[in-house]
């Protein structure tokens, strides 16, 4: 009877593996404008909250300099949410340079107790006046071609919300391996989107028409969750605002590695809260994800040769599947990486599963969340 289950979750993680990759060549839709004009664009607002980012001014700011969109159509709004560093002063010395860019020092309640980003960009959404929204993080690196690849597919699919690609920047061994990780999961998000049902979406990569954003009741609907960017995904799907996902290298952002094990594991944590909105059939998908490892480990030890081929054959199938991805936005990936992130894979799973039940509070840009 074990055996018949481990090889159940086994051959249906195959599969579904297998699914991922035909759906990614038949049906993946690019929502490509790289051969469209557009004669002139909308206003578009750039929201970007910071707290204690001061090691990662000089970088954001260089790429929101470089963007290749028209000056007279960009709103650029920063907001300081109480950092205890020289992020203020950075930001500010920065945007009164800028006629498009305007400064916020935030203010937080001392009593306010909810999502101190939700809280953040709520108050940045007050001030802008485009027709699209633009999120991203501070510790990201935006192409030239960001601002036009998202709303130029948010125009053409005439969507409520456009949701990126992020990648991490590839410093050493353990950014790599988070940025496989990053790969699997968008992977499978657009995959899901592109067969017409949305998962979520990702705050450092998002875009929002304000029109459908204002129905939503804006981010202080989100205040008690710690995923904002997945509970605004739930709001735009119950008003039946279109979502999509696009994924081109025109809109790849670059996010910085968590250096740490714990801070990864943190992160993880928080991530896991959201998915824990999820229905009840997402939730047993994601089970048997980190069931296989188990399932796999009982094949082997009942017959090492066909445990071994299985797990060979679903390692193959995945890296497959993680290298067609990536090739989506131009990247590529190594060989002896995609080994070593079965390894890798298998233990942040597990560690996160124990650190998720583990009594403690989360922990998010210093502050502390029950």
């Amino acid at each position: 009877m074990m055996a018949f289950v481990a090889l159940g979750i086994v051959g249906g993680l195959i599969l579904q593996d297998v699914l991922l990759i035909v759906f990614l060549h038949v049906n993946f839709k690019s929502f490509d404008r790289s051969k469209k004009t557009t004669c002139s664009w909308p206003l578009v607002s750039i929201l970007i909250p910071f707290r204690n980012e001061a090691t990662n001014v000089p970088r954001i700011v260089a790429s929101l300099e470089s963007l290749d969109y028209p000056l007279d159509s960009l709103q650029i709004i920063l907001g300081d949410d109480g950092s205890e560093d020289e992020t203020g002063t950075l930001l500010q010395s920065w945007a009164v340079n800028f006629s498009h860019v305007n400064f916020f020092s935030l203010d937080k309640p001392a009593d306010f107790t909810g999502n101190g980003k939700a809280w953040a960009l709520q108050h940045l959404c007050t001030h802008a006046v485009g027709e699209y929204l633009l999120f991203t993080d501070a510790d990201c690196n935006l192409p030239a071609s960001w601002v036009k690849a998202m709303v130029g597919a948010a125009k053409d699919a005439d969507a409520a919300m456009v949701t990126g690609v992020t990648h991490v920047e590839a410093s050493n061994t353990f950014a790599v391996m988070q940025s496989l990780d990053w790969w699997l999961n968008l992977g499978m998000v657009k995959i899901v989107s592109d067969l017409g049902t949305n998962i979520t979406s990702m705050g450092n990569n998002m875009l929002l028409r304000r029109s459908d954003y204002a129905q939503t009741g804006g981010f202080q609907q989100t205040y008690h969750s710690l995923t904002e960017d997945f509970e605004m995904s739930r709001c735009i799907s119950r008003l039946g605002g279109k979502h999509i996902h696009l994924v081109s290298s025109d809109n790849l952002i670059t996010t910085q590695l968590i250096p740490t094990f714990t801070g990864l594991l943190q992160q993880r944590k928080r991530w896991m809260r959201g998915a824990m909105g999820l229905p009840v059939y997402w939730k047993v998908l994601l089970g048997l994800q980190v069931l296989f490892f188990p399932a796999i480990v009982i094949l082997v030890i009942l017959s090492f040769w066909k445990g071994i081929l299985l797990w060979l054959g679903k390692l193959l199938i995945q890296s497959l599947f993680l290298v067609f991805f990536a090739s989506k936005t131009a990247q590529k990936i190594k060989i002896w990486h995609l080994c070593l992130f079965e390894i890798y894979y298998f233990f942040t799973a597990w560690c996160t599963i124990v650190y998720y039940f583990w009594p403690g509070k989360t922990v998010w840009k210093g502050r502390k969340y029950s």
